[in-house]
């Protein structure tokens, strides 16, 4: 799911592409798709909606409304998502002149950035509060580190820690970050999220945290990792460190991007050899979900108690859903499910949650609250969302 996100949201041709041909899929996607009873009449959905919401760093009487909107983009066709205040979905007008969402004034000035819907409802499942320490695992290409950042505010001590495998792609987060003037509590590591060992910040500038954190588990991190971050703020920058646990972590994680269309779609225009290379191998998709579970049970280790993870992913499969929550619930029984919020409120109908070969009584509680969002039935990208609670040690 981590590179879905894009800030802007640039592939305007996209949602003006040819209908989508599900009889040219390569065969061992098709039988991926048979595979995890994922209707390949998903790919031939049109005009799903596009995202974008405030950038609440920039001065409130400079944040447009949706009647400057849908001028600056040419289109009626503007709303403001329910539950998520300066979150707004468009659809860009086919009897109209479309505009590109870069080209228009709110883009320029920095008032507004593109998210994609799942990723912020990742971010909104988190409930972060304003002093909150938070911990994004797979950050780039940086749209979620500014909605957090947005969210945390300025009034507390909150803040926001990426981690990026990848140096270019942190760089895309850098960049992003500096554009929209949200970095004074982000700080940015290159690393492997799945070893990734840094705790919370112990100080944020002059001002030093408590060392509240839970003993029994705080004493297992006393050996504080010092690596030095790839970007980060002056008072963020040198930390002598104490073991600090993160209130809040997101496992956005890396996936096959099936219930991601616009994805698809680009594979489609470019070519199939990429794809078949990169998710179709079975040795790829296994890796994908040893990938998923080490991320997870990373940050999980990294999560006080009482804490929340929020793990997420762009596919439609069993595999990478249902059957890595279950597994996480079966290794953790210190794990809580909860209901995400704002879920009922968002009016967009779900898909049910996928049988598996776990028990019942893990299948019932994934059936009430994990959150599926399928394409044909919601009319958005297809994701997978899963909350949980660490409640004991």
């Amino acid at each position: 799911m981590a590179d879905n996100t894009r800030d802007s949201l640039n592939d305007d041709e996209l949602s003006q592409h040819s209908p989508f041909d599900i009889t040219q899929l390569p065969q061992s996607f098709k039988t991926f798709l048979d595979t995890n009873a994922i209707d390949p009449k998903i790919y031939t959905v049109e005009q799903l909606p596009r995202y974008i919401r405030w950038n609440t760093h920039f001065p409130s009487d400079q944040l447009p409304t949706v009647d400057q909107l849908q001028s600056q983009l040419n289109t009626d066709d503007v709303w403001e998502i329910n539950g998520m205040p300066g979150f707004f979905g468009f659809q860009l007008s086919k009897q109209k002149q479309p505009l590109r969402l870069y080209d228009i004034p709110a883009y320029q000035q920095h008032a507004i950035f593109g998210i994609d819907l799942s990723s912020a409802i990742a971010v909104e499942a988190l409930t972060i509060n304003r002093d909150d320490h938070v911990l994004d695992l797979c950050c780039a290409p940086g749209a979620k580190l500014c909605m957090i950042a947005n969210v945390l505010g300025t009034e507390g001590l909150g803040t926001v820690t990426g981690v990026d495998i990848a140096a270019h792609r942190l760089a895309t987060c850098r960049s992003m970050i500096k554009k929209y003037r949200v970095g004074p509590r982000i700080r940015l590591y290159e690393a492997d999220g799945t070893t990734f060992d840094v705790t919370a910040p112990s100080r944020l500038g002059a001002h030093r945290f408590d060392n509240d954190d839970d003993t029994s588990e705080a004493k297992k991190r006393r050996k504080v990792d010092s690596r030095k971050p790839f970007w980060a703020p002056k008072t963020l920058r040198h930390d002598p460190g104490q073991a600090r646990l993160y209130d809040k972590v997101l496992v956005d994680a890396e996936c096959t991007h099936d219930g991601s269309i616009s994805h698809i779609i680009k594979y489609e225009k470019w070519g199939w050899d990429a794809f078949e290379k990169n998710f179709m191998d079975a040795n790829r998709l296994d890796t994908i979900c040893e990938l998923q579970r080490n991320l997870m049970t990373q940050g999980w280790t990294l999560l006080r108690k009482k804490g929340i993870m929020v793990y997420s992913t762009c596919s439609l499969t069993i595999k990478q859903n249902e059957e890595n929550v279950a597994w996480f619930l079966q290794q953790h029984p210190e794990a809580e499910l909860e209901t995400i919020p704002l879920v009922s409120h968002l009016g967009i109908p779900l898909a049910e949650i996928k049988r598996t070969h776990h028990d019942q009584h893990i299948q019932t509680l994934m059936d009430k609250y994990c959150v599926r969002f399928d394409p044909l039935i919601s009319r958005t990208s297809g994701f997978f969302l899963a909350r949980f609670r660490k409640i004991v040690d």
